[in-house]
């Protein structure tokens, strides 16, 4: 019998996904704040979120090999904050 391909979260992927999310979330804010702009700041706001819960992602992968919480409510949480990213845009 053949076993299912191991289908986990990648400790790696996870950190390098919170990189590419957490550096302009961090640009967004700045520029927002200097701007005086709420779409900036929002749109920063909820990339940062994301990148941080990944990054507990990751950690929590690394310490026990499972993810931190259930794929369904992660990806919830991912659109929720793509949504206020979005919104964020829109304000710009």
């Amino acid at each position: 019998m053949q076993q299912p391909p191991n289908r986990g979260p990648s400790t790696g992927m996870n950190l390098v996904i919170a990189t590419l999310l957490g550096i302009p979330g961090i640009i967004n804010i700045v520029t927002g704040i200097s701007h005086a702009s709420i779409g900036g700041i929002l749109s920063g706001v909820a990339a940062l979120v994301y990148a941080a819960l990944l990054v507990r992602d990751a950690l929590h992968v690394k310490k026990t090999g499972r993810p931190a919480m259930a794929q369904k409510h992660m990806l919830l949480i991912g659109f929720g904050c793509l949504s206020i990213y979005l919104l964020g845009v829109f304000l710009k």
